[in-house]
């Protein structure tokens, strides 16, 4: 064959390889969106930024390896590396993902909730202290909270 062929053929399995990687772009946007909550309309402007980095990378690729020559093999590659993506890998990368990005998620809740667990005690504390002052018993509130836990 000739090295026109080559080249042509090259192309080909570089768009298709290019169509799959967008996929997976878009499928890890999809991770981070069943992890964290958005809303609409902030899901809507991360697919607006996705379509916008997707249409400038496809446009950066057909100019430089094709000179700026579109040809419909190349978009055809897209959309089958794109396809056969989401038929072959698609789902399981979605669940893996998830799975991976909530780890430190949990992880940080969980710190979280442990190191406030001293604030809220705190604040358990000065709301029976300033429950018992309104009732005029500051002095004896320590009195009465011994006597409550004999009476346990």
């Amino acid at each position: 064959m000739s090295t026109f062929i080559h080249h042509e053929l090259l192309l080909l399995v570089q768009t298709i390889a290019a169509g799959a990687v967008l996929l997976l772009c878009y499928d890890l946007l999809i991770a981070i969106r069943n992890v964290f909550v958005h809303s609409d309309k902030a899901a809507g402007a991360e697919d607006l930024l996705y379509w916008l980095c997707c249409a400038f990378f496809v446009f950066s690729e057909i100019y430089r390896t094709n000179e700026g020559i579109l040809r419909l093999f190349m978009v055809l590659g897209f959309l089958l590396g794109a396809y056969a993506c989401h038929k072959t890998i698609g789902d399981i990368f979605v669940k893996c993902c998830t799975k991976i990005l909530e780890i430190p998620v949990i992880i940080i809740k969980f710190l979280i909730k442990w190191l406030l667990f001293p604030v809220k005690r705190c604040k358990l504390l000065w709301y029976k202290a300033y429950n018992c002052a309104i009732k005029g018993r500051l002095a004896n509130w320590v009195i009465l909270r011994k006597e409550r836990k004999r009476e346990k």
